[in-house]
């Protein structure tokens, strides 16, 4: 007697729920993020992409550096890029900017301003403007997170490896969501105006989500 075979058969709901598998740290951040950071970065993301065109232009004059406070010039630079948002949200901001702006032209707190635009102008030249973007647009966020629910994240882990790790895929998932978007973001060949800059960050909160 010849057998038969038994086709395999699959619940639906079985398939859908494997279709929308979602990532443990965007499940996390889906429960723990309540606000949203698309107020406060939309604006200085648009101050950031005209600022670098101007560098990019070489028509940043020196005259127009901005001279706020006793800080470091990175410092400084970064604090007159932000328009809006609360005392947090700026300071957050500024942390974000920096650290683009460190990782761009090098550690050195006591740059002088002449030698960062050049430094600046010649990273640009290598790598062009929106990877400067898309770098700060993934720090804001990981900072924004982690300043969020970063003691969420903490009490959840087992051990301090743990939450380092935790804090590693954060840090991966928000590159990869920026890079995602931004690529979507470039073939609508929209320019970098508040609208456009509030649907991008609008885009990447709803990616990161998991949803």
């Amino acid at each position: 007697m010849k057998a038969t075979a038994t086709p395999l058969k699959f619940k639906r709901d079985s398939v859908v729920a494997i279709r929308r598998t979602v990532s443990p740290i965007k499940l996390k951040i889906r429960k723990f993020l309540r606000t949203s950071a698309r107020p406060s970065i939309a604006p200085t993301l648009v101050r950031l992409n005209e600022w670098l065109g101007s560098i990019q232009a070489r028509t940043l004059e020196k005259s127009s550096a901005p001279r706020l406070g006793n800080g470091a010039p990175i410092e400084r630079i970064a604090d007159s890029l932000i328009t809006s948002g609360s005392r947090t949200e700026r300071r957050l901001l500024s942390k974000s900017l920096q650290e683009t702006l460190y990782y761009s032209v090098g550690f050195d707190e006591n740059i002088p301003e002449n030698q960062l635009r050049t430094r600046l102008s010649r990273y640009l030249m290598r790598t062009g403007a929106p990877a400067f973007t898309r770098r700060f647009l993934s720090l804001s966020f990981f900072n924004f997170v982690q300043f969020e629910a970063g003691e969420s994240f903490r009490h959840l882990a087992r051990n301090p490896q743990e939450f380092i790790r935790e804090l590693e895929d954060l840090d991966r998932v928000c590159h990869r969501t920026v890079a995602s978007v931004w690529k979507s973001f470039e073939r609508t060949k929209r320019p970098l105006d508040l609208s456009a800059a509030a649907d991008l960050v609008r885009q990447i909160e709803h990616r990161l989500g998991g949803n």
